[in-house]
């Protein structure tokens, strides 16, 4: 008998806490997102499965390309960004723009290092010496650099050059040794493999290096918390489906971005792309100090980087997802957790 009050105890104090998670009711109705050119395969999950209207939460997403991102957010054009780096955001912070960093979509990024064909590689310290098309900011590969006691400021020639297809131009035609990749290149480096050679990839020099993060404004999230909570939910069971469903999810991408299977495929089921939702608070703080290390982060008095990442509303939406849907993949949802523990405790 006392068993039985025992699990009729713990089933009341389950509808109890589900009644709680569905009487949450989001601030804003509508989140404004910018969408980079690979897209963000999780918010068309959540979309497309209806995790986001199940929350009462509509998705605008805007397409927009690398210019001008950080001030359409900052003017309210936007209300979240997801595709344009962390480097970025975190300069913005250290000058004293009113963003927060509450999540995160590419934890690596399928960033190649290419060179000309025949080009041997040894490790990080081969760039040293050398001509690289890229930039020092490019931390996943400067950090590894300064841990080895090099000044990539000084030991590297940067060479500066927007576009990634001039990056390719200029190591075909010996302008630069070295390029630092996007993620949208891969299929034009797949094909050009009688020329150009992949040596390494941005993830296997800083792991877990933080590519892309989920950022707003500091005045958006403190008016719609809820708002934001729910749209984490929505893309951590997004992230499940993804992960059972990564072959599906091209086709998916694809006809979101009106793409061709093949040229999404060729960064999507690369083994270096890798997405979470988790803000990773500990390897933010990592790249923060190397950006400092430096030297490009231009700090304003009294700005602190922890007042500007919340994992509080992260851990708050995974705790909920697990209480709610754990049993549909328990393997995933503890992989979760422990992954929180591991970056973010």
């Amino acid at each position: 008998m006392k068993k039985f009050f025992a699990v009729l105890a713990l089933l009341v104090m389950l509808l109890a806490v589900s009644a709680a998670f569905a009487a949450d009711e989001p601030e804003a109705k509508v989140i404004k997102w910018g969408r980079g050119n690979s897209g963000n395969i999780l918010v068309t999950i959540a979309k497309n499965h209806g995790y986001f209207k199940e929350y009462g939460i509509e998705i605008d997403e805007i397409p927009m390309d690398n210019e001008g991102v950080f001030t359409s957010l900052l003017s309210g054009h936007v209300d979240v960004l997801s595709n344009f780096g962390t480097h970025m955001p975190l300069r913005l912070i250290a000058a004293g723009d009113p963003l927060t960093i509450f999540g995160g979509f590419m934890l690596t990024g399928c960033m190649p290092v290419i060179a000309k064909a025949g080009t041997e590689w040894h490790g990080v310290e081969d760039l040293i010496g050398k001509k690289v098309a890229g930039s020092v900011s490019q931390y996943a590969v400067t950090g590894p650099l300064l841990d080895l006691g090099h000044d990539p400021m000084k030991e590297i020639e940067w060479i500066q050059i927007p576009e990634d297809s001039d990056k390719l131009a200029a190591v075909i035609n010996g302008t630069a040794d070295y390029a630092i990749m996007g993620t949208d290149q891969n299929y034009s480096i797949q094909n050009m493999k009688d020329v150009i050679k992949v040596v390494t990839y941005c993830s296997d020099l800083t792991p877990n290096y933080s590519c892309c993060r989920m950022e707003t404004r500091d005045e958006f999230i403190k008016k719609n918390p809820t708002t934001i909570k729910l749209a984490l939910k929505a893309l951590i069971r997004a992230q499940a489906y993804y992960e059972a469903h990564r072959a599906e999810c091209v086709d998916m991408m694809a006809k979101q971005l009106q793409a061709d299977k093949e040229w999404v495929a060729a960064y999507m089921m690369n083994e270096h792309y890798r997405i979470h939702v988790d803000p990773i608070r500990k390897p933010v703080e990592r790249a923060w100090g190397y950006l400092d290390r430096i030297g490009i982060l231009e700090k304003k008095d009294g700005v602190n980087l922890s007042d500007h990442l919340n994992i509080t509303l992260y851990k708050a939406a995974l705790d909920e997802v697990i209480a709610e849907h754990r049993n549909e993949d328990p393997e995933f949802y503890d992989r979760m957790l422990a992954f929180y523990n591991e970056n973010d405790a």
